[in-house]
Formats: structure tokens, sequence, C-alpha cells
């Protein structure tokens, strides 16, 4: 495994200040976030946010702090997450950190949310995909735990970033049923970025679910933030 939560001081010092990236507090209030890619790759990502019906909840349609530290640690674990891999992005939003990924050398990309939220990620992708040069990248409806739709339908890396917020107790386990049916068994992981809000106690239900589903493979500290690889029960790690 490249760079375990025993890394060297400075590698964990490092990953740090990835993780406290200018981009925490984001402002939702502007129309786009941009997040930078490393050279030599080109012109960064840019998001919209926040467009549409303005009298309904807006959860899905902002970039939310965690995100951009999803997509430095992406950037860090490329080679090992994401290059010739097929990924899904469950609960996107705006999709940042797929469309990060379709830049990081992943085989496709597909972004999901619920079905009243697609025109954004379909914004976004229009706005950033470069044919030829960027992964494939689709956007497909994905409420959790209906999955009738998806049978069949597995993938090398899951992301799933900031979706816990004080849900109820059917909805985490739908998640985790979701972020279950969507890992291949065979080489799969799930990078899931929690932002630690004082909501733990509450949150604890769903990481029990993942528990019954998951190994833990490794948990990085970012403050606030916490990443997390999961890989299927007995599955094979990559």
């Amino acid at each position: 495994m490249e760079a375990s939560p025993n890394s060297s001081d400075a590698e964990r010092d490092r990953r740090g200040a990835r993780g406290s990236h200018s981009f925490r507090g984001v402002d939702r209030r502007a129309a786009t976030v941009s997040f930078a890619l490393p050279p030599p790759r080109r012109s960064p990502v840019t998001v919209y946010q926040n467009i549409g019906k303005t009298n309904v909840d807006a959860t899905a349609r902002w970039v939310w702090d965690t995100a951009p530290v999803m997509c430095g640690f992406l950037i860090d674990h490329a080679k090992r997450l994401l290059a010739g891999r097929s990924v899904v992005e469950v609960g996107a939003g705006t999709g940042l950190p797929g469309l990060v990924a379709a830049r990081l050398e992943a085989a496709s990309v597909v972004l999901t949310d619920l079905p009243s939220e697609l025109e954004l990620l379909e914004k976004n992708v229009e706005a950033n995909v470069v044919q030829g040069k960027d992964a494939d990248v689709t956007v497909r409806a994905c409420a959790w735990g209906e999955l009738d739709d998806w049978q069949g339908d597995v993938f090398d890396t899951v992301l799933c970033s900031d979706v816990l917020y004080h849900q109820p107790r059917n909805v985490l386990e739908a998640l985790a049923n979701t972020l279950e049916a969507l890992c291949s068994k065979r080489g799969g992981v799930v990078v899931f970025a929690y932002h630690f809000r004082e909501n733990l106690i509450h949150d604890a239900q769903f990481f029990e679910f993942i528990d019954e589903r998951f190994d833990e493979r490794a948990r990085f500290d970012f403050g606030d933030v916490w990443m997390f690889e999961w890989v299927p029960n007995r599955g094979e790690a990559c």
C-alpha cells in the first residue's frame, strides 16, 4: 500500500497540508468552484453549483468542504486507486471528485445522484470533459437502496464524499447497501470521505452497517476530515 496511516511525520504533514487546502470554507454564493490539478494536466476542473430551483433542498448542489480534500487525496493515490479502473461516485452532487478522477487516468467514470439532481451533473460534465483526453464520463440516477437498474454493474473504485447529515437509520443502511452492491468483490475499494461535525454518535449507525459489509484497509486523518478505504469482506485489496 502506498502511504499507509503509519507514514512518516513528514509525509503525514504533507498530506495534512493538502487536507487543509484553501478550499476549506467553500463560498456557496459563488456560481463556480475550481480545483487545480498538478502539471502536466491542463486547466482546472471547474464545477457549477447551486443552480435550479431555489425553493428546494440544495444540499446536492454545493461543493462541500470535504470534496476538495478528497480530490487532493485522489491526486496523491491516482496510480493505485484510479489508473485504468472503473469509477463511480455515489451521491456526487456537483461531481467534483468524479470529474477530477476522469483527469487522472481512470478508465471510466459514472456520476450518480437523485434524478432531481442530474441536470447539474450533466452541466458540469459538459463543461469539463474533453472527449479523447479524459475518461468517458456518464451520469446516472441512483437513489440509495433502489438498485434494480444496477444489477450486475460493479466498479473498481467507489467514491463517496460528505454524504452523512443526520439521516434516518433506514437511509444510512440503504447507503451502505448501495456501496456494497456497486463495489467489485474482486479488487474493489470504497474511498469514503467523512467530515466530522460532532455527529459521530448519530453517524455511528452507518459505520456499524459498513463494518458488517467491509473491512477497513486504511484511514487517513486530515483534521476534521477522515478518509477511509474499505474493501469488501474477504475481498482482494488493490
